[in-house]
């Protein structure tokens, strides 16, 4: 199985934790720090690393075991004593037992490509939250754009009452509610400012680097059109998705073990010679050894049923943990798919009422500065814009969270260039 790892272009220029970025910071740029810095990318490596290790701890009984001894003893009674020596070497090789190691071998081979499909879902985790995060960040940075904006034409119309009063054309409320509105929509413009900054933690976090000073992000949350069936999505996800890949080989090892248990009273066949020298001086005597040893158990007191008995119920258990994930994984596919969808209809209506509320406001600036229009009206007109605003642009991140949700459901995000490890 392909390992995901990251080799992006802008990996040349990863950053140090608690360093600040100079410039704009790419996606790309945000995610070749998370693979290089977020520690759960690094947990679930070496969480596959240990794991690679068992298949040859599963091999080692089968090859050669090589031993070397040595050692001085004196006895005696009284001022009567002798002292001797023994030194030797001896191997020890397993011939056949009976397909057991080549069982376990195998078992280890089964739960590695699973730690692999592990390591993979973690990666896909972290991209998922670092795409999520990036995108997060770009909502908050329009939606103080739209806070300004809306700040700003506050603070005109203010300017616009002011004048009118001075000249007697508008009474003293005209001033007042102006003041009011402003000193509101300066409120929101701090909260929206406070929020975008939370914003950027959270997408330093996702990164590993909590300490990294953003001071830009590209705006990525430009619709683009993508489509695929309901049927495609499940299907690609019961192939692909990483969790599912662990779980059947899980299943397979299982059903392995099933076999190693039965092989619990099996005979085994092994070798072994030896050399030894030594007697009351180094080389007195020396001899040396070879034989076979054939080992067949007879009986075990039921040790070997009682571990097949076991080994078949956890297979039973894997296999229905199994039905239960694929069930998961389909209404979690289902679902975003569905969000998708409505994701997209609700961009389709929100930009109509976007441009609606504009005609609207500028008609209302217009109707304002030149003296015929009414606090209610201009207010109604630039909250409704700054509300048709914001919410164009919660239907857009809805378009692009979907998207990723969608594939990470179906268990596989693009993120650059990916190579197998």
């Amino acid at each position: 199985m392909k390992l995901k790892t990251a080799l992006f272009a802008a990996a040349l220029t990863l950053f140090c934790a608690g360093a600040s970025s100079a410039g704009t910071l790419t996606l790309d740029d945000c995610l070749a720090t998370a693979m290089k810095n977020n520690p759960d990318i690094t947990a679930a490596r070496e969480s596959l690393n240990a794991e690679r290790t068992t298949i040859n701890q599963a091999a080692a009984p089968g090859r050669p075991q090589l031993s070397a001894n040595s050692s001085y003893r004196r006895s005696g009674t009284g001022d009567d004593h002798e002292g001797s020596y023994s030194t030797g070497v001896s191997v020890n090789q397993s011939i056949s037992d009976w397909g057991r190691r080549e069982t376990r071998i195998k078992r280890a081979r089964l739960s590695t490509e699973a730690a692999e499909a592990d390591y993979e879902e973690t990666v896909d985790l972290v991209v998922q939250r670092v795409y999520n995060a990036y995108y997060a960040l770009n909502r908050a940075v329009r939606d103080v754009d739209i806070a300004q904006t809306r700040y700003d034409n506050y603070e005109k119309r203010l300017d616009w009452a002011r004048s009118y009063y001075e000249v007697g054309t508008k009474a003293k409320i005209e001033v007042t509610k102006a003041e009011s509105d402003l000193a509101s929509s300066k409120l929101t413009l701090v909260r929206a400012q406070s929020n975008e900054e939370l914003r950027r933690a959270e997408l330093a976090n996702a990164m590993g680097v909590p300490l990294m000073e953003i001071s830009g992000v590209e705006d990525m949350l430009g619709y683009e059109d993508w489509s695929i069936s309901l049927d495609d999505a499940v299907a690609g996800a019961m192939k692909d998705r990483p969790e599912l890949v662990a779980r059947r080989l899980r299943v397979e090892s299982a059903a392995e073990n099933v076999t190693l248990q039965m092989k619990g009273l099996s005979p085994s066949l092994s070798a072994s010679a030896g050399y030894s020298f030594g007697n009351h001086s180094y080389f007195d005597h020396d001899q040396w050894n070879a034989g076979l040893t054939l080992s067949v158990p007879l009986t075990d007191g039921g040790l070997t049923k009682s571990m097949v008995e076991q080994a078949r119920a956890q297979l039973r258990q894997a296999e229905a943990e199994l039905v239960g994930l694929e069930n998961s994984v389909t209404l979690e596919v289902r679902t975003a798919w569905e969000d998708l969808r409505q994701a997209k209809e609700s961009l389709t209506s929100s930009q109509e009422a976007e441009r609606a509320a504009k005609a609207t406001l500028d008609l209302a600036l217009g109707r304002y500065k030149a003296g015929v229009g009414d606090n209610l009206e201009i207010s109604d007109a630039v909250d409704g814009y700054a509300v048709a605003s914001a919410n164009t642009v919660l239907a857009l991140y809805d378009c692009k969270n979907a998207r990723i949700n969608l594939e990470k459901a179906m268990g596989g995000l693009s993120y650059g260039e990916q190579t197998a490890d």
